[in-house]
């Protein structure tokens, strides 16, 4: 490619990311270097590239003073196990959303925070969770509106099916009975 074409393909050498419109240096053909290139982004997803992923570098009018970068991509951390249609957001780490055949999204990380006022989920059918361990933590009630099956229940550290106190002046209690009730 001659270096008065208005398009070449570039290596991401270093970014700036903390300004408003993402500059970068990037490397074009033969030893070419151009600093302070805007990257172009589309509206609602950003990311930083890493050092070595491609892009195209944007000469207007051919002026090749005037650079812009679109499309960065890094072929080293691309997931390769996509099938037709599917959509991936993936990180250098691992860390990846994927928009699966069969209106599934699966995602795939170490920890999942949400932020949010509130979370609301709505499943018409089941939520399943399974995990080693789950904690609750609410400053407000927690509660069910409708039954809850669990096979033991501990409070303050005491097994329920352990639990026999004095009841009145009568003899001590029996353990909970399954299928409950007053």
């Amino acid at each position: 490619m001659s270096n008065d074409s208005p398009i070449a393909r570039c290596t991401v050498v270093l970014t700036k990311p903390g300004q408003r419109r993402q500059r970068m240096q990037v490397s074009i053909l033969d030893g070419e270097s151009k600093d302070d290139v805007e990257l172009f982004e589309q509206y609602g997803i950003t990311s930083i590239p890493l050092s070595g992923a491609g892009g195209l570098a944007l000469f207007f009018d051919g002026d090749r003073s005037h650079a812009a970068v679109i499309m960065p991509s890094d072929k080293r951390y691309r997931p390769t196990d996509l099938k037709p249609g599917e959509v991936a957001i993936y990180t250098n780490e691992g860390a990846r959303i994927v928009l699966k055949q069969g209106r599934v999204i699966e995602v795939e990380c170490d920890v999942y925070r949400v932020k949010a006022k509130r979370y609301e989920v709505i499943a018409e059918e089941a939520v399943s969770i399974a995990t080693g361990d789950f904690k609750l933590a609410a400053s407000g009630t927690a509660e069910s509106t409708g039954p809850m099956k669990m096979p033991e229940v501990i409070v303050d550290n005491v097994p329920l099916s352990k639990h026999f106190h004095q009841e009145h002046d009568g003899p001590p209690t029996s353990s909970p009975k399954a299928g409950g009730g007053g």
